[in-house]
Order: C-alpha cells, then structure tokens, then sequence
C-alpha cells in the first residue's frame, strides 16, 4: 500500500512539473522501476541535536555500508557541530545508532565545529575530508583523514593540499579510465573578517569568490595536484555554496556540475577536454533547474550518467533522479522518488550515494529538512 501510494504522489509531482513547462516526461518505464525502490530511517532527530545534513552514503571494504553526517546541534553552523556515523550490515535494512566520530578536534577545543565532505572508499583505505571552523565559518580549515578499518579507527589529521586546505569543501571521487583518482573542490578566495547573525541565533562569516576545480592523484592518493580555478560570477563579493560533482564521459572529458545560489535557479556546467587538468574560466548555465541545492551524478558506463537532484528552481522538492544517455545533453528518464518531505514545506537535502555492483540500483542517502538521515534504494533502468 506504501510503495503504491508512493507511485501515486511520484506520478501527480510529474505531472505537475511538465504544466511548469520542465518538459517531464511520463511513462511507464520510471514508475515501473519505482516498484523496486526501498528506504529505510537512519536517524530521526530530536530535541537539541536534532541535526541531520550532508549526508553520505558508501560501501565500505568490509562489505558493510557506512552514513556519514554532519550531526549535533539543532542546526548548522553552530560550534556544537561534528561529525557522525552509521552503520548497516544488512544492505540497509536496519542502522546502527548514530555516534560522533573523535578525530581530537575537540578535546582541544570544544567550540570548533567538523564538518564532513567527503568519503572515499580506495581499495582497503577510507579517506575523509574534513573541515573544522569556529562555529560560524571563520577560520576554516580543511583536512583528509585516513581510516584502514572500514571507518572504525581514524588517522591523524592531514592538510588538505595547496589551497584546498584553507576555505574548502572537496566532494566526490571518481577513478578515471586510465588509474587516476579525481575529487572536485570548491574554495573561496575569502571570508568576511565581521561575523553577521543569521537566523535562529547563528553567526556566519560569509565566504566569497568561489573558484572551482579538481584534485587529481597519480599515486592512489598519497599526492594530489590542484587544477582549475572556475568562476561562476564577475562579481568579486558573490556568495553561494558552490557545490560541485563530477564524471568522466567516454572520450575521456570531465564533466562537472555546480550549484549556483541565485544565478537562475539552475545548475551550472564545465568541461575539461584534457582529463581535470585545464578548464575555462568562467562555467555557464545549463537548463537544468535547480533552486541553490547540491546534485551528485553517477557514472553508469559510457556516456550514461544520471542525476540526484531537486528539479525546481524555487525550492529542494521533489527528489529526483534524471539519466543522461549522451553525456548530460539531454535527460529522456526522469523520475521522482521523494515527492515531499515529511514537513509541510520542507526541504530535501545533500542526495550522496554510489552504484551496486550489478549496476541495477542507485543506493543513497539523503537529508529530509536537516532533522532525518534517510537512506534511499532507487532501481536504474535496464540498460
């Protein structure tokens, strides 16, 4: 009755996205699919640290799956924040309790804030990204961690390299066709010195000038290089979370999408045709809606990719998932798979997850409005 009801909500929300002239197709295809579709609750946040954002969802080398969050505190920047984990050894039936991960940061002071970025999974090695702030992004620093345990032990903290290491985040991994290991990263060329107050009670030093590019890694990851440095605006003091993803096309070109806060309500876009190492200046707009919200995309073997995102240029709902057949051109598959939040007018946050060994299913987790880590189980169409 649930999972029908769930087709139900999926086929009016497309619906009503093709009246906005989004061009949604429906058919039977997607919501034949819908029909595998599982989810569970990982978290469901009460009182105080009710937190639940940028979730991240892997497969660990152990064989159990592994959440990593951005956990504690009733919202986000706050000095309270740190880092969190779960875990499911059961391909995501059940979770384990949510516990925050000690990496030291704060028994040296317990005011600084972990935000997490990134986890790469390389063989037998897990490496984390992470950023330590003062609770409202000034002094932001950023750092990779190692764990050979399938994240139960945590090395020391290491800088992340170049520039990197002050005013950024880093996000998904993907291994080229020829061996390379390849992360995005977004930094900001500066942060406003005055802390302004937000709402409910924060303070937030505004980072601005966000430049865009890749780290790239010849060596499994024990060096990395710095290549890019894209803009999305002319404007020295633009702010917004630049948050980017990456894949590799068939004819070796990185592709790379990029939220862009108030530029459009739609994503960004940029190429390299050298695999990561040179890109253009400037990234330019595509017509993929977007409302200011981070989107992941997946490599599904040649020029097929698909999508995580919030199609909507005006707020994070539905959760969607789109497919490109001809290397993000065109997405002929779109479907919803998260229709609502559970919270009148909430939001759906930070989809991060990776592709089953077969191929056949998109496992993900996600954050419905900053207080529930949800995981998600979406079947892929037969190729």
């Amino acid at each position: 009755m649930k999972n029908s009801l769930c087709i139900i909500l999926s086929q009016i929300v497309l619906v009503f996205f093709s009246g906005l002239n989004l061009d949604l197709p429906v058919t039977a295809g997607p919501l034949e699919d819908a029909k595998e579709d599982r989810t569970s609750v990982i978290f469901e946040g009460r009182g105080d640290d009710r937190l639940a954002c940028d979730t991240t969802l892997r497969k660990m080398p152990d064989g159990s799956w592994v959440m990593i969050m951005l956990g504690f505190g009733y919202t986000e920047p706050l000095p309270a924040n740190r880092i969190c984990i779960s875990r499911s050894t059961d391909h995501g039936q059940s979770w384990s309790s949510i516990v925050p991960i000690d990496l030291g940061v704060k028994k040296k002071d317990p005011g600084r804030a972990l935000v997490p970025s990134e986890l790469m999974v390389n063989g037998n090695r897990c490496t984390m990204v992470v950023s330590t702030h003062n609770g409202a992004f000034g002094d932001w620093k950023t750092f990779f961690t190692n764990s050979d345990d399938s994240c139960k032990t945590w090395s020391k903290l290491i800088p992340a390299p170049g520039r990197t290491a002050n005013r950024t985040f880093i996000r998904n991994r993907i291994v080229t066709k020829n061996g390379r290991l390849m992360m995005p990263y977004q930094h900001y060329l500066k942060t406003d010195v005055k802390a302004r107050k937000v709402s409910m009670g924060r303070m937030f030093h505004t980072p601005r000038n966000p430049r865009n590019g890749v780290l790239i890694s010849n060596d499994g990851g024990k060096n990395w290089s710095v290549h890019g440095d894209i803009r999305l605006s002319k404007d020295d003091n633009y702010h917004g979370w630049a948050e980017n993803n990456i894949v590799e096309l068939s004819d070796g070109k990185i592709a790379m999408i990029i939220r862009a806060d108030g530029l459009g309500g739609v994503l960004y876009y940029a190429e390299s045709q050298d695999g990561g190492l040179t890109w253009l200046k400037f990234a330019s707009k595509t017509k993929i809606p977007n409302p200011g919200s981070k989107a992941t995309l997946y490599g599904l073997g040649g020029d097929t990719v698909a999508l995580l995102h919030n199609p909507n240029p005006k707020h994070r709902s539905p959760l969607s998932m789109w497919i490109s057949y001809d290397g993000l051109k065109t997405w002929p598959y779109r479907r919803v798979l998260v229709p609502a939040s559970v919270d009148q007018g909430g939001r759906l946050n930070y989809p991060d997850g990776f592709i089953s060994e077969d191929g056949k299913f998109l496992h993900f987790a996600f954050d419905d409005n900053r207080h529930r880590a949800i995981f998600y189980s979406a079947r892929l169409p037969a190729k």
